[in-house]
Order: C-alpha cells, then sequence, then structure tokens
C-alpha cells in the first residue's frame, strides 16, 4: 500500500484489513492497560467485533480518520494517529495518538507524526480548528502537545476517573492561521515528500 504521509523518519498511511486483526500489534496496544493510563481507551477489554466496528467506521471517512504511523527504516508499525469527532461544517476536529511500539518511546516519533498530521488537516482536509484533550497526569502527552502547537485552552476538573482517583483534564487547540505563521515551517521540515 502506497504511504500516505512520508516523513523523514515514519510514514502515515491507512491501516489494512490485517493490521486490526486479532493477532496484529494494533489489537494488542489495545489491551495493554500500561498503555492507557491516562485515556478511556481500555475501559473495556477490546474484542475483534469492537476493532472491526471501529475500523469499518473509519472506512467511511465520515467523523472519523485513522492511520498507522510507521517506522521508514523497518516498515514496522508502531502506532496509530486519528481525527475523530470530525465537524466539517464547522472545519474541527478531534485529534488523538497512541504510540504503541514501546521500542520507540522517546524518540519524538508522536511529534512528528502530530506535526505531519495537523499540516494535512490544515491545509487538505481545510478545517480551521484542531482540538484535543491531555490528563494532567500525563506529562509526557502534554509536552508533545506543547511542541506540536496545541495550546492550553482551560481546565476541565474531574474529567477522567482512573485507578480509584480522579484526573482533570486540560483542553488543548489550535487554529489554522496561527498555526501555520508559527508551526507550519516546523511541521514542512518534519516531511520527506510534502503533501501536495
Amino acid at each position: 500500500m502506497k504511504s500516505f504521509l512520508i516523513g523523514k523518519n515514519i510514514y502515515i498511511r491507512g491501516l489494512k484489513q490485517d493490521e486490526i486483526a486479532e493477532d496484529s500489534p494494533y489489537f494488542e496496544w489495545l489491551n495493554d492497560l500500561s498503555l492507557d493510563l491516562y485515556t478511556e481507551r481500555t475501559y473495556f477489554p477490546n474484542t475483534p467485533e469492537r476493532m472491526e466496528a471501529y475500523f469499518k467506521d473509519a472506512q467511511k471517512f465520515s467523523k472519523t480518520f485513522l492511520m498507522g504511523i510507521f517506522d521508514n527504516a523497518s516498515d514496522k508499525h508502531i502506532g496509530n494517529i486519528s481525527f475523530t469527532n470530525i465537524n466539517y461544517f464547522n472545519r474541527n476536529a478531534f485529534i488523538g495518538y497512541l504510540l504503541g511500539d514501546k521500542d520507540f518511546t522517546g524518540k519524538g516519533i508522536i511529534t512528528q507524526a502530530v506535526l505531519m498530521t495537523m499540516y494535512y488537516g490544515f491545509n487538505k482536509l481545510n478545517f480551521e480548528r484542531i482540538y484535543g484533550g491531555v490528563s494532567t497526569a500525563h506529562a509526557a502527552s502534554y509536552r508533545v502537545c506543547e511542541k506540536v502547537g496545541l495550546l492550553k485552552e482551560g481546565l476541565q476538573r474531574n474529567h477522567l476517573y482512573r485507578n480509584g482517583q480522579w484526573f482533570d483534564q486540560i483542553p488543548v487547540g489550535a487554529l489554522r492561521e496561527e498555526w501555520m505563521r508559527d508551526f507550519g515551517d516546523q511541521a514542512r521540515e518534519t516531511f520527506d515528500e510534502l503533501p501536495t
């Protein structure tokens, strides 16, 4: 399958059917509680039916735009990135990301993937606003937000309940004109082939 977004260290493309199978890394990531200390992904066990339903919804490109993150050197599937809650009328979407392969932690992979995907969202999908949310307990994810220009937009108190404890969530967001001015060049530098 041809790569969709081609970066210097990673490439991003849509997932194939076998990449959501029960023996795939992606399937296992969603059952790995250690990868999900700060979100709601693993409240319930992953199942083939649940995975298939999400995949089919993403294939419609209606409100979900799901892509895999792959290492250029090994072609290994190492994570995912998505736009969800897409509102084409108001031109906004929620961005989410998951680094599943722990061997790639601390290498800036997610920062690169988010910059590439936001660039695509603003310039190809015509979004005016891209937004997300991060638990106050998830310092690494918040650092990613800072590096990619997802600005703090307030505080949602007691938004997530994990392991018997409430956590606040920081809503983050970026507007197209501001982001392109401040982060557009940085995003372009992550690409090996700029999307046209």
